[in-house]
């Protein structure tokens, strides 16, 4: 069939729990992005510094960009999550390259927010490995098992 791609398959269990996973991650990734692109409105001694300013707003704005990829694509944009993780711990050095670590609110703030971006990220990027929930498990289990009844007691029971 020439579109084949358009036919929409069913995932297997596993999958759909690790894209579960890895929509999460990012979604909390995109929402920490969001507070760092905002940071500079927030702190009003920040909006005076304005490299540092433009670092929030640019790398805000790749975060955000890079995070809403993860959510609409899990399984094929993997690589984003290792670039939001890379962010994530530029995020945390930022307050030293910039030199506002003396504001100490804006400083817990960034740190935190790179704490949480780079561990997100890995984790969203690892989440396609973990595919062995135990939910994910039981479910296949039992679909299995159901497939195996059917079989054996399918067209050749009569």
């Amino acid at each position: 069939m020439e579109h084949d791609y358009l036919i929409r398959t069913e995932l297997p269990p596993r999958v759909t729990d690790a894209m579960i996973g890895m929509r999460v991650t990012s979604f909390v990734v995109f929402l920490a992005s969001v507070w760092f692109t905002g940071t500079p409105i927030s702190y009003y001694g920040m909006s005076l510094n304005v490299a540092a300013s433009f670092n929030f707003f640019v790398v805000g704005g790749v975060l955000l960009l890079s995070s809403a990829l993860r959510l609409w694509y899990p399984l094929e944009t993997v690589g984003f999550s290792w670039l939001n993780a890379i962010l994530g711990i530029w995020v945390f050095i930022s307050p030293w390259v910039f030199g506002f670590s003396n504001y100490t609110n804006a400083l817990i703030n960034t740190l935190c927010l790179g704490v949480v971006i780079t561990a997100m990220s890995i984790i969203s990027a690892r989440a396609r490995r973990m595919l062995g929930t135990p939910l994910a498990t039981a479910y296949a289990d039992r679909q299995g098992l159901e497939e195996q009844e059917y079989d054996f007691f399918g067209s050749n029971r009569y």
